[in-house]
């Protein structure tokens, strides 16, 4: 957590947050009602500069602990001797947790800012966070199918948080190649959450494997930064009837169709994507050095989200065909590699870890183009959204691998990464007709605009 200020310190000054009329987010404002900019092209206040550090060092928190599944991997083998019944389920303490987050982020999307403030949604998620991802510890004991429950509701807890920082984003940062670099930059922050979790994980779990789960006490950081920090922003309907106001014209909140498509891709590349990152530890005989290959992963994934920005403001909407096309040409590289007569470690890493950076940029990719084509009247119900179909992809990477390898008559889990390489260049290629398609000045706050006078009380 001591990298986040780094982080945040390097970013903010030259990512504002808008908080008026100005571009094609007219009319939203910052979380904390920072003072109005200046036109594009004037260099930010100091004041406005410490004000955006202000409010993204919650946000950035918050996305932290957005990948806490990992953080009990260390101690997977200690649990299949103490649940010796439980077999190749032992495996679901893991991917359990995706499915928690899949209705909770739909939910969570729902009732924010509609039924239940921002804060209150937030901190209540994260005590949760900690309650019951600490429970195994705490209920010594207890069985297979209790721990799985625990683990439900951990991931319940982690899907209802984590789709409202990145609505946090949208609703605060208007310029989109801005939005793009904060989304990154949250990605980063992610991932380093999740290296940190890894390397405290397995230092616990040195001690038991149930001294592991003690590694979600570090929800406790987060938690006291966004009490002590985090504004309560204002509602999405208050940010469009701000749009109203100062144009003329009112956005329904409505999510566009073509939005789930999007959604739909990245759940599809995401479970396409996980066999090769799952089975690594296949490729490479030595735990060792698959260790440090999927260490090197996560630090890859941190800094892939810092080029989202750059990437975005050069290339655009095909930002994520290109990606998916990069991840999907070097996961075939790294496939080829992995076979038995032609393995080949350091070749295999480069592909597989470079291959990452598209793994990398097409998660918060979506996410930056689900803001972009969404109206802000339905910001945190498409977030909420986002998160539960990335999550979809995260939890069927296994049975897709399944699948495939029962097609293609595979007798090791390695004959399943050539086809499903395959399949993501596919699915780039179909992401490229979409883009394609997808006019953008039909969408985001232009979506189902409407005279205001003509909105019903």
């Amino acid at each position: 957590m001591r990298l986040l200020p780094i982080v945040i310190f390097c970013m903010h000054r030259r990512l504002p947050i808008l908080s008026s009329f100005e571009g094609a987010r007219t009319g939203r404002r910052s979380i904390c009602n920072a003072g109005v900019l200046r036109r594009k092209g004037s260099r930010m206040s100091t004041q406005t500069q410490e004000r955006l550090g202000k409010i993204m060092v919650p946000i950035m928190a918050i996305f932290a602990l957005g990948a806490s599944q990992g953080g009990v991997n260390a101690g997977m083998a200690t649990m299949s001797m103490a649940f010796p019944d439980a077999g190749a389920n032992i495996a679901y303490i893991v991917s359990i947790v995706a499915l928690g987050m899949i209705p909770s982020g739909i939910i969570s999307g729902a009732v924010t800012g509609k039924f239940i403030k921002y804060r209150t949604s937030i901190i209540a998620a994260i005590v949760l966070y900690v309650i019951s991802g600490c429970w195994p510890f705490i209920a010594q004991g207890t069985s297979f199918e209790a721990l799985l429950v625990s683990r439900f509701i951990f991931g319940f807890a982690v899907g209802w948080s984590y789709p409202l920082a990145q609505a946090l984003v949208f609703k605060s940062v208007s310029d989109e190649h801005k939005r793009a670099s904060w989304l990154g930059v949250g990605m980063c922050c992610f991932n380093l959450g999740s290296m940190i979790m890894e390397f405290a994980g397995g230092y616990l779990a040195v001690i038991s494997w149930q001294a592991c789960f003690l590694v979600y006490l570090i929800g406790i950081i987060p938690l006291v930064v966004v009490i002590f920090t985090l504004k309560e922003p204002e509602t999405d309907a208050q940010q469009a009837e701000d749009l109203a106001k100062a144009t003329g014209q009112a956005v329904k909140a409505k999510i566009p169709p073509i939005t789930f498509c999007y959604m739909l891709m990245l759940t599809l590349v995401t479970g396409f994507a996980m066999p090769t990152i799952l089975y690594c530890s296949f490729v490479i005989a030595d735990p060792i050095v698959a260790g440090w290959i999927l260490s090197a992963m996560t630090l890859v994934g941190a800094a892939s989200g810092l080029t989202l920005g750059p990437v975005y403001k050069k290339l655009g909407k095909w930002t994520l065909p290109l990606s998916i096309l990069v991840l999907g040409v070097l996961y075939v590289a790294a496939a080829v590699l992995s076979q038995p007569g032609s393995f080949n470690l350091a070749l295999y890493a480069v592909a597989f870890l470079v291959g990452h950076w598209g793994f990398a940029i097409i998660i918060p990719g979506t996410g930056d183009m689900v803001t972009n084509l969404t109206p802000i009247a339905a910001a945190t119900r498409a977030m909420g959204f986002n998160t539960a179909f990335h999550q979809l992809g995260c939890f069927i990477g296994t049975p897709i691998a399944a699948l495939v390898m029962s097609l293609v008559g595979g007798a090791s889990v390695i004959d399943v990464l050539l086809p499903t390489a395959i399949a993501i260049i596919v699915l780039g290629v179909i992401d490229l007709v979409l883009v394609g398609c997808t006019k953008m000045e039909k969408y985001g706050d232009a979506y189902g605009k409407i005279d205001a006078g003509s909105i019903e009380d």
